[in-house]
């Protein structure tokens, strides 16, 4: 059963009646005035739950179910730590989008099955992330971060996800010194971001050649470049960036 309600609308106890287990709820608009209403939603059988404009500081306060698989917070600005998310053991994926600046989630360490973590911000914003410290050992296979204010970020715990099976990392988001600690530790992420894929249709073609662009995303570097053009000047950006991750390889 999949469900949507706005915060001051919620009737748990009404849903406890009605849920069966493995159901969907999502919750709008939570101010301040609803958290109440949130009392005994760790009752209902809920798989996967949604919560937009929550106005709380952490979870502390929301009775997250136990038997939660997947978590999604998004666009809730008061939201700047992730204490009290403990409480969902069993929780599997999460996703946080435009939300508070994270000071605090070491809580997510104590999630053992964890595999699957997006962090975004809410483009033009960007998320902003104190540290990623918390992301130390945990049990990660999918890990994702666009739209964040990286620039000043270690990227060293994302480098010792040794578990990991796909990763995400906007370029230009994070210092290039930083993005290749992640290439050296992660051979596929390296490779996909060598590939030089291709620019959009959007972007156009090459105004000299009329060739399809390549992307490559550095930062302080161009973004779009034209193989057949610039051959000579991209060729000195990736090596420059190979020297940089054979410098980061343990």
């Amino acid at each position: 059963m999949d469900r949507a309600f706005e915060g001051a609308r919620l009737d748990v106890a009404q849903l406890a009646r009605s849920m069966g287990p493995g159901s969907t709820l999502s919750i709008n608009t939570v101010r301040k005035a609803d958290l109440r209403r949130l009392q005994g939603l760790e009752t209902l059988p809920l798989a996967s739950l949604s919560l937009r404009w929550l106005s709380a500081p952490d979870l502390a306060d929301i009775p997250l179910p136990a038997t939660l698989k997947e978590l999604r917070i998004w666009h809730s600005n008061k939201l700047v730590s992730l204490s009290g998310i403990e409480a969902a053991g069993a929780l599997e994926r999460l996703e946080l989008r435009g939300n508070g600046a994270l000071r605090e989630a070491t809580a997510l360490r104590q999630l053992e099955r964890l595999e699957s973590l997006s962090i975004s911000g809410d483009p033009p914003s960007l998320q902003k992330i104190v540290s990623l410290d918390f992301l130390e050992g945990l049990p990660l296979r999918h890990l994702a971060m666009s739209a964040v204010e990286g620039k000043a970020l270690d990227l060293g715990p994302v480098a010792r996800l040794s578990g990991l099976q796909s990763l995400e990392l906007h370029g230009p988001n994070f210092a290039p010194e930083e993005l290749a600690k992640v290439a050296a530790a992660h051979a596929s992420f390296y490779a996909r971001l060598m590939q030089l894929p291709d620019a959009s249709s959007y972007e156009g073609p090459c105004k000299k050649c009329r060739g399809k662009k390549k992307v490559l995303f550095l930062a302080g570097k161009k973004g779009l470049w034209c193989p057949a053009c610039e051959d000579a000047k991209l060729k000195d950006v990736l090596d420059w960036f190979r020297a940089l991750v054979a410098a980061s390889a343990p």
